[in-house]
């Protein structure tokens, strides 16, 4: 039921899943969930806006639709973050808006659990992927897309990054199921975190 929401909850349970997974290149610890590191939200939206904002135009071009590319944007999005040596990790799952009955997408922890263990790569991924700073900061370029042709949703409530629980005051519900690169690199067709190590190479060429 939509009344029990609650995103570090269920953010906490979908590390578990990749702990449990033993997928590797995590730096999130369930155990220590609740002293993570906090930033401060304006500090985020700053970088989002001022730097991350043009590498996802360079390389999708925001004027696109960009609805249906949320994994490759947030590969995108970790890399570049990372390279930062922001505490940044890419999550999947699904979203709810407006407390419809059905979510946004089709999947399941399970169903997730299923893909990286038998290293599905093949059809589409029925699945939403973002970008996570500590607790509860979501960066997401692609959603916006989603919201303002499928939803209605006004202009003025599209942001690329917030917090969950801003969201969630405009009945947007991200509901994380599993965490890692790695399931990125099982199920497409390469590794953020090379493109993290490239990032950095061209920082210290600047």
């Amino acid at each position: 039921m939509q009344s029990n929401y609650n995103y570090p909850n269920m953010l906490k349970q979908a590390i578990e899943l990749s702990e449990e997974l033993k997928m590797p290149n995590i730096e999130w610890n369930s155990k220590k969930f609740n002293s993570q590191e906090s930033y401060a939200f304006k500090e985020i939206e700053k970088i989002i806006k001022n730097e991350l904002h043009h590498i996802i135009d360079a390389r999708f071009g925001l004027k696109n639709y960009l609805g249906n590319s949320c994994l490759n944007i947030a590969a995108t999005s970790f890399a570049y973050l990372k390279a930062l040596d922001l505490d940044v990790e890419m999550i999947y799952g699904d979203v709810n808006v407006n407390d419809f009955p059905d979510d946004e997408f089709e999947t399941s922890p399970d169903l997730l659990k299923y893909e990286y263990e038998n290293r599905v790569s093949e059809g589409v991924q029925d699945i939403h992927a973002w970008v996570g700073i500590g607790k509860n900061i979501i960066i997401d370029f692609a959603l916006p897309y989603r919201l303002l042709k499928n939803n209605n949703f006004p202009q003025h409530y599209l942001f690329e990054v917030g917090t969950a629980e801003h969201y969630e005051k405009h009945l947007v519900k991200y509901k994380p199921m599993i965490i890692g690169t790695d399931f990125f690199k099982q199920t497409n067709s390469y590794d953020p975190l090379v493109d993290t190590d490239n990032f950095r190479r061209i920082f210290d060429d600047e």
